[in-house]
């Protein structure tokens, strides 16, 4: 038989413990301990300085806190000792893992047990019981009456550990209850909770029975609890009737026969107290009888006539309305109906003390003079409170501010938006008249400060009349003059360098190709523009660069940041060789290793109510087409109000090949609700597709909504769109091994739809993945 091993028998360095030490300094916990923590400071409890865990405890701390000193965590008070322990072979101590230590970067899991830290916590927690909340009366005490309770969920809080009888016995008939009827642990916690309260309020009334009559106080689940206690006997029946309020007759207005809860609405009593301008008489026109009547006819006919136009007045029929808010509203206006308006001396007086209109500006702009040199606009001398100030409007002018404000109404623009634009058309027509076209940057200068400014409006309503002058400075790409502005920084070899890449990006260069959009090309620079900086503080050409400067740059950056870099490097030094501006492409044989990213599921508590956490009736929508149906961001962008079919219940998908998504019940719902939202709020828009905002309404291009919008929805959910999506196809690749269906059902390529099958199933792959 083979001996076993003697090893060296002593002290461990870090814990302290005797015994013995196959590691020869250290115990084996020790030396692995030391390993995961280098760094070394001063011990949270016992001032020793040792290797520290991320609780700020040595391990010796940690396992005198998991062995018979608890008390430390509610009470954290250094210079505590700690007890020796003997190193045994077969003799495990308590693990030294951190107290408490949810998943990284992610919340706690309710479905985990609870930590050791939290059950230490709600171990010393101190019982709640709030003496204010129903403080509990003398048993048998006479009641002189029976107040009314306004109770809450926060008084169940509050009160959650008193001591109360018959509520063991209560809780076990609502679990029987819920159990018998199939509902879940949810309904008899509720009702538990109700008990709670209504057991409370027994103790603060001294009685041994529940009044029916409290229950009627409870905030939820009065039913339920009136069950339960019936059958446990402790339920006193009602004393006195429930009290009922009794509900207004609904009937019709004797003047103008509106439906509502007054037998004379608001609007027409107002007219009956005016017996002398309103007299009372018989309508000429419908025949209403001993009505007050406003030359000859009724008020019902003047808010027909008022609806439906002039032309109504021949007709001996009226519509019929709601009364009350729903009411329509009746402004006369003078010379209307024939109505004089009323003679108020106030009105005159202030008409008489306002000062005359001011003259028409002297600096109108006139299109026969020329310019003798540009300059701009300052509009600052215009400030809150000075409109009155700016000169008159020539008939010109005035027109052209009517037809804006037509324009704005049937766009179906808000009425704040609509006054607030008029008003800066309003500055622009009154200094330089509507004769000229208007430079594009005076109307660009306006105060952005000022509250309501809106240049982008007129200029689009300038634009369709001819009467704008562009700017050149803003006819170039935005991504252009980003690149343009960012090349500036350079030095004048390098900068030069980088024009000419830019100019074989967008196919200029010795060689043709397509040109690549401006948008790319700024990326690229974008990820070049830290190592470019470095390098020209020691370089004056690009021409310098070696394998070397290209290998230390792709070493700082690690991971995608690395592979977009060397992708950038790789155009630019191509473009470069292509021109003959460099000798040698540094970048050619340099590879990364790339590693295949796999779909990651995301859990279930992330995906718990997203729907419902999301804020309006678009982002609804477009959580529930993405995590449901599966649709990508650009299927999304693109969804036009032609493409769906509320009928019956259909969204067509504009792919390759054309797809229809079968709207299930919540989408049809949700996708209802938003239909009604946008019309609600835009009800004039031109704008064709289904998802708008409040940009893309007063756009005259009719753009789909921005990328950015559609970020702000899932931004605060804590997701992204793709990781949504992709969690959708990856559960839809666990429910079927079919690679055709995924390609189906969400428009992906036959290798992407491969890659989620062999995620879902890994083992139908018979290469293992990198």
């Amino acid at each position: 038989m083979a001996r076993r091993k003697a090893w060296p028998v002593g002290q461990c360095r870090v814990c302290l413990g005797w015994g013995e030490k196959p590691q020869y300094a250290d115990c084996v916990a020790c030396s692995s301990w030391r390993q995961l923590h280098p760094e070394q400071a001063p011990c949270r409890r016992c001032g020793h300085a040792s290797h520290l865990n991320t609780d700020g405890l040595c391990r010796l701390c940690l396992q005198v806190i998991r062995t018979f000193d608890a008390e430390w965590i509610a009470d954290p008070v250094a210079g505590r000792p700690c007890q020796l322990a003997l190193i045994l072979p077969g003799v495990r101590l308590p693990r030294s893992q951190p107290i408490d230590r949810p998943l990284k970067g992610r919340p706690r899991d309710a479905s985990r047990p609870r930590s050791w830290l939290d059950r230490q916590r709600i171990a010393s927690a101190e019982p709640s019981d709030d003496p204010r909340v129903c403080p509990p009366a003398v048993r048998g005490q006479l009641l002189l009456f029976r107040p009314r309770r306004q109770l809450a969920q926060e008084h169940v809080r509050r009160i959650r550990d008193r001591d109360l009888a018959d509520y063991d016995r209560l809780q076990a008939i609502a679990i029987a209850q819920a159990a018998e009827q199939g509902f879940s642990k949810a309904w008899w916690r509720a009702a538990c909770w109700m008990l709670r309260l209504a057991l409370a309020v027994r103790d603060a009334d001294g009685e041994d029975l529940v009044a029916e009559e409290v229950l009627d106080d409870l905030p939820r689940s009065q039913s339920a609890a009136a069950d339960i206690l019936r059958e446990a006997g402790l339920l006193c029946p009602r004393l006195r009737r429930r009290p009922t309020i009794p509900p207004k007759p609904h009937r019709s207005c004797r003047h103008c026969d509106c439906w509502g809860f007054r037998s004379v609405c608001s609007g027409c009593s107002s007219w009956s107290t005016w017996p002398g301008r309103h007299p009372v008489g018989d309508c000429g026109r419908c025949g209403r009888r001993s009505v007050p009547l406003l030359n000859g006819i009724c008020r019902a006919c003047c808010l027909h006539i008022d609806q439906h136009g002039p032309d109504a007045r021949k007709e001996t029929w009226t519509q019929l309305w709601f009364g009350g808010d729903l009411a329509p509203r009746l402004a006369i206006r003078p010379g209307a109906l024939g109505y004089d308006a009323p003679h108020h001396k106030a009105r005159q007086r202030a008409a008489a003390a306002r000062p005359p209109a001011p003259s028409i500006s002297p600096h109108l702009v006139n299109p026969a003079q020329t310019a003798l040199f540009d300059a701009r606009r300052d509009w600052t001398c215009i400030v809150v409170g000075e409109l009155d100030r700016l000169p008159s409007l020539t008939p010109v002018a005035e027109a052209l501010l009517d037809d804006f404000r037509h324009h704005a109404k049937q766009r179906g623009w808000d009425e704040q938006v609509r006054r607030l634009a008029a008003r800066s058309l309003r500055i622009l027509l009154a200094r330089l008249g509507a004769d000229a076209p208007i430079h594009e940057a005076d109307i660009r200068s306006l105060p952005a400060d000022r509250p309501g400014t809106s240049a982008r409006r007129i200029l689009q309503f300038l634009t369709r009349r001819g009467l704008v002058v562009p700017d050149p400075a803003r006819q170039v790409n935005i991504h252009q003059r980003a690149i343009d502005r960012r090349i500036q920084t350079f030095p004048e070899d390098i900068a030069d360098e980088l024009r000419s890449w830019v100019r074989v990006l967008r196919g200029e260069g010795r060689r043709e190709h397509p040109a690549m959009p401006f948008e790319t090309i700024r990326k690229y620079l974008g990820y070049l523009h830290p190592v470019l900086t470095a390098w020209a503080d020691r370089v004056t050409s690009l021409r310098e660069i070696t394998k070397n400067d290209i290998r230390d740059a792709l070493t700082q950056r690690p991971g995608s940041t690395g592979r977009d870099l060397l992708s950038a490097l790789r155009s630019l030094f191509q473009a470069l060789k292509q021109e003959r501006l460099i000798f040698r492409d540094p970048t050619r044989g340099t590879s990364l290793s790339t590693s295949e990213r796999l779909p990651v599921p995301i859990p279930t508590d992330r995906l718990r109510g997203l729907i419902d956490r999301a804020g309006t009736p678009m982002a609804k929508l477009v959580v529930a087409l993405v995590a449901i149906h599966g649709l990508g961001r650009r299927e999304t962008h693109c969804l036009l109000l032609a493409d769906i079919d509320l009928a019956r219940g259909r969204l067509t998908v504009r792919r390759d090949l054309p797809h229809t998504v079968y709207l299930d019940e919540l989408t049809h719902v949700l996708a209802s609700d938003w239909l009604r939202d946008r019309h609600q709020r835009w009800p004039l828009t031109a704008n064709p597709y289904l998802l708008v905002s409040q940009q893309t309404v007063a756009d005259d291009r009719l753009p789909p909504v921005s990328t950015m919008v559609m970020n702000d929805i899932f931004r605060p959910l804590g997701l992204t769109l793709s990781k949504l999506r992709q969690d959708r196809i990856l559960d839809e690749a666990r429910q079927t091994a079919d690679p055709v269906h995924l390609m189906r059902v969400f428009g992906i390529a036959a290798e992407t739809a491969m890659k989620y099958i062999y995620t879902a199933h890994p083992e139908r792959r018979s290469v293992l993945w990198r």
